[in-house]
């Protein structure tokens, strides 16, 4: 299978190098070369591993000269655009969006211990994304960070509603260095100032509790609880995962399925505009979100 890879930075290389484990033979277009998605002259599929800015106006692009396009996280910068891309569209068309947690093979594991009522109702979700990271002004936190963790909140929760919301700037920057926002039944809390690296996911159920740390690739499954006024501890189970395939193997291996069998993508444009719902929530953007996007959200 051919595809065209644009983007060689350091994603785009991690992606070129993962597509030569299926057997995809990828053109590469290295923007920093002067390239660009003018220059790819066939109809194979498209990935994007561009910076986040540049992604509207490429798919846009992609889109309307016929390519399937596999865009990283996140599609776009608003909802505004989104809606654009989801018109441009054409029925027999491929979009996907690479939200790399849905495709972790322990985001499978934590729904299969929730829907076999080993935690019972959940009560609360909290997900941490910390770290010391690359000093920014043409993103923020909420576009670069929190999409991972409302990727995996909406996994778990039916309905992000967001009830309150804070920002630091630390750094005297143009953006916020950190932000937490929640709503009734969870909160994300995300920052790159940060000299701790943290990925973690805590879910509260009513009779256990799991832990996923995404680094140690674990998940923890507790199954403490309260019995007459007193905390009782138990033992807890802890799940390690010995790779079949990476979180970005995975994530690969369905967008070839996809274009191989000619079937939309998990995480597609309802997806992407779905994330977009949220931090269009959090920023409180004055105007209000369009009609059509709030009925594609619910």
């Amino acid at each position: 299978m051919k595809m065209n890879l644009v983007g060689a930075g350091y994603w785009g290389s991690k992606l070129l190098r993962n597509l030569a484990k299926f057997d995809v033979d990828a053109t590469v277009f290295d923007i920093r070369n002067g390239q660009s998605i003018n220059d790819i002259k066939n109809k194979d599929p498209v990935i994007l591993a561009t910076p986040l800015w540049q992604h509207y106006e490429q798919t846009m692009q992609l889109l309307e000269r016929g390519h399937d396009v596999y865009v990283e996280k996140p599609m776009a910068e608003t909802t505004l655009q989104l809606l654009d891309i989801n018109e441009k569209i054409k029925k027999d068309q491929l979009l996907m969006v690479g939200h790399i947690f849905v495709y972790h093979p322990q985001m499978q594991l934590i729904k299969d211990i929730i829907a076999n009522g080993d935690i019972g109702t959940i009560h609360h979700v909290r997900s941490e994304r910390s770290n010391w990271g690359i000093y920014q002004t043409k993103t923020d936190p909420l576009l670069s960070l929190a999409t991972h963790d409302i990727s995996i909140v909406q996994n778990l929760i039916s309905n992000m509603i967001v009830t309150n919301q804070q920002v630091w700037n630390y750094s005297n920057n143009v953006v916020p260095d950190r932000v937490w926002f929640c709503g009734p039944s969870y909160d994300i809390d995300i920052t790159w100032y940060s000299p701790v690296r943290l990925r973690r996911t805590t879910i509260l159920g009513t009779i256990g509790q799991l832990v996923w740390d995404q680094d140690a690739n674990t998940v923890t499954h507790y199954r403490n609880r309260i019995e007459n006024n007193r905390a009782i501890e138990v033992t807890p189970t802890v799940y390690t995962y010995d790779y079949k395939l990476t979180p970005l193997e995975s994530e690969l291996k369905h967008w070839i399925d996809c274009v191989r069998t000619r079937t939309q993508p998990s995480t597609g444009i309802e997806q992407a505009l779905a994330v977009a719902g949220v931090i269009d929530r959090v920023k409180a953007i004055t105007q209000p979100v369009p009609v059509k996007s709030y009925l594609q959200l619910h």
